[in-house]
């Protein structure tokens, strides 16, 4: 049974939307605040929702908070970040069993979206700011966080590449800020910017579940909203980014055993399946001609994948790499991608990284928050496609349009995170 959409605003800048699954078991609730991307704000922004999802005014510390949703049959709230495109994403997500599992048929999930409601909007307040020693908390989480990024190399590799793809673009900031605009945050400060951003942001509600408990929660949540003073600014979108006239090459020593290189090139594409079906042909899969070439056949790389950010327009090619073969892993890389333009590769290959994308889209409504975030990002983009929509859509990519998609594609950055020794 195909999932049912409904998209429907319920306040100034805010939509909520309903995905009716009759299979799911459970009900989710998701919120989401979406606000530019900007390294002044996005520490400060990256702390709020784990503040808001540990209390609220009514539940003040995690503790009665947690018994509370223990009585809900063990619901959860839990607080995210996130990146998409040039735009961050604050979410708050609550989930519970469906009420027609409940013993007395208790009305748990409309209960349990008025506590996300409150740890919303009406959060534990102390003085002038979030109470003090949640928020201390929080904040040395957050700073960890930030330091921990430099232990998980390829990652950090992936983050400082992106600095230099999105140079002077928001896109380029890290999703949890830096250490400089972390550690001069407060709980006054963080209470200020909590404010700016639910009078101002675009904020986008997900129900997920069965239809009974739908319209309660719009309900619920459309009266919390109109209490807020509302200042919206309107809402976020990205931009593709432009490729830079001469290829940029970064290469920066740390203490690292393996090399890590990033590969980005630029489109202007607009067919967004034909193009996912050539990055699955291209590097995607474990099929693909750079898993299969590059990585098993030529043994230059340790891992070698290609992935695809659509809101910027950017296909990133991601390995690791002794550093001896940085060079000759570039190459291949872009021989095979040269091999794509050409129409170099077989209807096995197309056929096989089709039916791979077609088995990840149907498993798309297996899950509540895969479902969620399929259609978040759908409305982002201006579009309500569903994923037998895409895969209908699929159907009719030809191997030229794969080849047209490949040949939109231009280096624009060469990133290579390398030994000190290696770098000497």
């Amino acid at each position: 049974m195909a999932v049912k959409f409904d998209r429907k605003k319920i306040g100034d800048g805010i939509h909520f939307t309903t995905l009716i699954n009759e299979r799911q078991k459970t009900n989710t609730v998701m919120i989401h605040l979406l606000t530019p991307l900007s390294a002044e704000t996005a520490s400060v922004n990256a702390v709020i929702p784990y503040i808001l999802c540990g209390s609220s005014k009514e539940y003040p510390t995690l503790t009665v908070l947690n018994k509370k949703l223990a009585e809900l049959y063990g619901a959860v709230i839990k607080g995210s970040v996130s990146k998409l495109g040039d735009t961050q994403v604050l979410s708050l997500m609550a989930g519970c069993i469906n009420n027609k599992y409940t013993f007395s048929g208790e009305q748990i999930t409309e209960e349990m979206t008025g506590i996300l409601a409150g740890c919303l909007t009406a959060p534990n307040i102390v003085g002038n700011g979030f109470e003090t020693k949640d928020f201390e908390l929080k904040k040395q989480e957050l700073l960890d966080d930030i330091d921990a990024e430099i232990n998980e190399k390829r990652s950090y590799a992936f983050k400082r590449a992106n600095m230099n793809i999105f140079r002077s673009e928001p896109a380029a900031v890290s999703v949890k800020g830096n250490r400089e605009y972390a550690e001069k945050l407060t709980a006054a400060s963080a209470y200020e910017q909590y404010k700016k951003l639910l009078a101002a942001a675009q904020i986008e509600v997900f129900f997920v579940g069965a239809g009974n408990s739908a319209n309660n929660c719009m309900n619920i949540l459309a009266e919390t909203f109109s209490k807020i003073d509302r200042h919206y600014e309107g809402d976020n979108h990205s931009y593709m980014s432009p490729v830079k006239s001469d290829v940029c090459r970064v290469t920066e020593a740390y203490d690292v055993a393996q090399s890590k290189m990033v590969m980005a090139f630029k489109t202007e594409y607009d067919n967004i399946v034909s193009i996912k079906l050539m990055n699955a042909i291209f590097g995607a899969t474990p099929i693909s001609k750079l898993f299969m070439n590059v990585r098993e056949k030529l043994s230059l790389c340790y891992y070698c994948s290609s992935g695809l950010n659509d809101k910027k327009g950017v296909l990133y090619v991601d390995s690791g790499v002794e550093h001896t073969n940085v060079g000759k892993a570039e190459a291949e890389i872009l021989n095979q991608l040269e091999a794509m333009k050409c129409g170099d590769f077989t209807d096995d290959e197309m056929e096989n990284a089709r039916r791979a994308l077609i088995n990840s889209w149907k498993g798309v409504e297996d899950g509540a928050r895969s479902i969620a975030d399929w259609y978040f990002n759908q409305s982002y983009s201006g579009r309500s496609c569903s994923p037998e929509k895409q895969i209908e859509m699929l159907m009719n990519v030809t191997r030229n349009d794969v080849i047209e998609a490949a040949r939109s594609l231009k280096l624009d950055t060469v990133y290579v995170l390398t030994g000190k020794e290696a770098a000497e």
